[in-house]
């Protein structure tokens, strides 16, 4: 990884914002860029012509330009004959999303349904094993939607059914007990060191994830 990192930099001192005015970032082999319309497409030029050269070929294919509705039809027009993806709904973005709130809801939704569906497969375990499946959860699937929670703003509201899964249904087989109140719920939150069992409320903690990402970035994000 080190030495395709130090490949990629011929090309990053092609396209560097100095040069294009878009603001990128590359994980391994994957670019991102956010810029205006024309900036990027020049942007893309040099990549395109440049890329190749040093191994790296661009797969217009898998690229997607996400533009506000506003700017859609300039984006067809810009990019006509490039390949790329131009939509204004959004897309996934490693592992997160970039788009509109309907598209945001739509991903995230996926989501918690299959994050519910895990919990619910983890609730069945509890009945007969509960020290396994509590150790699965705090210290595997918990973990699970951390990702999401630090780089989605604004998605409390769409973890509330995960919630509900697990307070209705794992910390119940957990405990063996079939009425949880809120008090107690608020109890498991804490820290097994503090009393509790370490079993966060997702609806609570997507917002301070998310700011908490953004602290810890701020240093990349504000050059």
């Amino acid at each position: 990884m080190a030495m395709y990192a130090l490949g990629m930099s011929v090309l990053q001192d092609v396209i560097a914002f100095e040069k294009t005015k878009v603001k990128q970032v590359a994980y391994a082999d994957d670019l991102s860029g956010a810029g205006k319309l024309q900036d990027l497409s020049h942007w893309w030029g040099l990549i395109h012509a440049n890329g190749p050269t040093i191994g790296y070929t661009p797969n217009a294919a898998k690229s997607f330009l996400i533009v506000k509705p506003e700017h859609y039809d300039g984006a067809v027009n810009i990019f006509s004959g490039s390949g790329i993806v131009v939509t204004k709904e959004g897309q996934r973005h490693l592992g997160a999303v970039i788009g509109t709130e309907e598209y945001k809801k739509e991903y995230v939704g996926e989501k918690v349904s299959e994050w519910v569906h895990e919990v619910d497969v983890l609730s069945a375990m509890a009945k007969t094993e509960p020290h396994a499946a509590y150790a699965a959860y705090t210290h595997g699937l918990q973990h699970r939607w951390n990702f999401v929670m630090r780089t989605i703003p604004d998605i409390s509201p769409l973890l509330r059914p995960l919630e509900e899964s697990i307070k209705n249904t794992f910390i119940p087989a957990l405990l063996r007990s079939p009425v949880l109140r809120n008090d107690t719920r608020a109890l498991l939150e804490l820290p097994p060191r503090l009393g509790g069992m370490g079993i966060t409320s997702p609806e609570k903690m997507a917002e301070v994830e998310n700011l908490n990402s953004i602290n810890l970035t701020r240093s990349l994000t504000d050059i």
